[in-house]
């Protein structure tokens, strides 16, 4: 796990007082509620990759057969490495990397619970300054993702992310998944960059055999940017209820 503190809170274990339960991370991710209840205290957080979502900084690592990812180990794989410029999809598309200097933009897109109505996280309820900061430094964290602002016409308006190690039976597959803010809702922009970031995917990593997205069975828009790219439905996500799991093969592509 990515851990994060702020810089006012230190915790160590004489903090804690005996009789206080720790949470285990199989009790899984906090609640919205529980997030927002935190965040008030200032009690430490940290992401969970694994579990997508936030849990206390604290919480007993009992999850020993799935751990989380560690950001020091050297991959296997020879992945595309994050760029700091400019990366053009095409004259209308850019992406880059998130900076500490888009904290503002990044929050204004991003704290919106309609946004995350379909993410398989809650929404933080609000997402603070912390978390947010946290969340563009986890971006940069590791070359176990690559995670891009997306730019059109000179815009940040959303994020996408290209994801490895997603599966344990085929370590040739990646996972892509993406947000838009709601003010560029409606104007094809997340068709558009499925289809673009899935082929500049494929041909950055000739290594991928497949690239999979999981989607909520009710989130139309994204279901119908996906199938437009060439993804098939390959039937319910086993990680969570009401999604489902969608595949496209390098073979299918001409790639």
């Amino acid at each position: 796990m990515k851990k994060y503190r702020k810089p006012s809170q230190v915790i160590s274990p004489l903090d804690i007082p005996a009789q206080t339960p720790i949470r285990t991370r199989s009790a899984g991710v906090l609640s919205s509620s529980d997030l927002a209840m935190h965040d008030a205290d200032g009690t430490a957080l940290a992401f969970d990759p694994m579990q997508q979502g936030w849990v206390r900084a604290d919480c007993e690592d009992d999850l020993t057969l799935a751990p989380a990812i560690s950001f020091d180990t050297i991959e296997p794989k020879p992945r595309a490495k994050m760029n700091a410029d400019l990366i053009p999809l095409q004259p209308q598309y850019l992406l880059r990397a998130w900076g500490t200097s888009d904290l503002e933009t990044y929050k204004a897109l991003l704290d919106d619970p309609e946004v995350w109505h379909f993410m398989p996280e809650d929404y933080p309820n609000p997402l603070s300054d912390d978390m947010a900061m946290a969340l563009i430094e986890l971006s940069n964290a590791s070359n176990h993702h690559q995670v891009y602002a997306i730019i059109r016409d000179g815009d940040v308006v959303g994020q996408v992310r290209l994801e490895y190690d997603v599966e344990q039976d085929n370590p040739s597959s990646a996972e892509i998944s993406f947000w838009i803010g709601r003010p560029y809702w409606d104007k094809g922009i997340g068709r558009d960059v499925v289809k673009l970031f899935t082929t500049r995917s494929l041909r950055d990593n000739p290594w991928l055999t497949s690239l999979i997205a999981r989607v909520h069975e009710e989130n139309a828009k994204s279901m119908k940017a996906l199938r437009n790219a060439g993804y098939v439905v390959e039937g319910t996500d086993p990680k969570r209820a009401n999604w489902l799991k969608l595949r496209l093969k390098r073979d299918d592509t001409g790639l």
